[in-house]
């Protein structure tokens, strides 16, 4: 695997500055990467230096945009895997089904709002790796619900864009206090939903 960090790179790294909602870049779409420049050394450290990020950060996924870096690539953990962490470079998504999933969502460009976001419940992925090797892939459930929310980044939105009601957006404080929440607040069901946050 052509990123795998090392202690030497975290050493002499210094993450860029997350770029957060206002910025008027976050909404610009991202231009594909060049594939035979996947192995090149220049991407290779920025690879690395995404990995940092999610790391330092504690996120589950993060992208590109979110550093500064306006090119169409990704990290997230896969939970179905252990936790492995996945690159995606010039991601591609098929809906499957046209069936909601519902997970509290949260961003490292967003803070300190959460909201009750509903996405396709399966896709089908394709990209290529941190190798330049193409790779595909089918998620469900909390997988693809990840998925899409580091996708968005791609294209310049953000998860309140998807947000179906104003209602479904809270405060980090106020969700911290959901267990006061009516049973029907903000939707049926919401009080109740796993706490896995999309990307925190």
């Amino acid at each position: 695997m052509l990123a795998s960090g090392s202690d030497l790179h975290a050493m002499h790294t210094e993450l860029p500055p997350l770029v957060t909602l206002g910025n008027p870049r976050l909404a610009q779409p991202s231009m594909p990467v060049a594939v035979d420049q996947i192995v090149n050394d220049d991407f290779q450290s920025r690879l690395r230096t995404l990995r940092l990020g999610l790391e330092h950060h504690g996120a589950n996924g993060i992208a590109a945009p979110q550093l500064g870096w306006f090119e169409r690539y990704f990290l997230m953990r896969d939970p179905s895997n252990g936790g492995d962490l996945i690159y995606w470079i010039n991601p591609q998504l098929k809906v499957l089904s046209a069936d909601l999933v519902w997970y509290w969502e949260g961003c490292l460009s967003v803070p300190g709002i959460k909201a009750y976001v509903g996405r396709p419940s399966a896709v089908s992925v394709a990209g290529f790796d941190e190798n330049g090797t193409a790779i595909k892939r089918c998620f469900d459930g909390w997988e693809a619900h990840l998925f899409q929310h580091e996708f968005d980044h791609l294209d310049g939105i953000l998860f309140p864009y998807r947000v179906a009601d104003p209602r479904h957006m809270v405060s980090a404080t106020e969700f911290e206090q959901r267990g006061d929440w009516p049973e029907d607040w903000p939707l049926p069901g919401a009080k109740h939903a796993p706490v896995r946050i999309v990307n925190d």
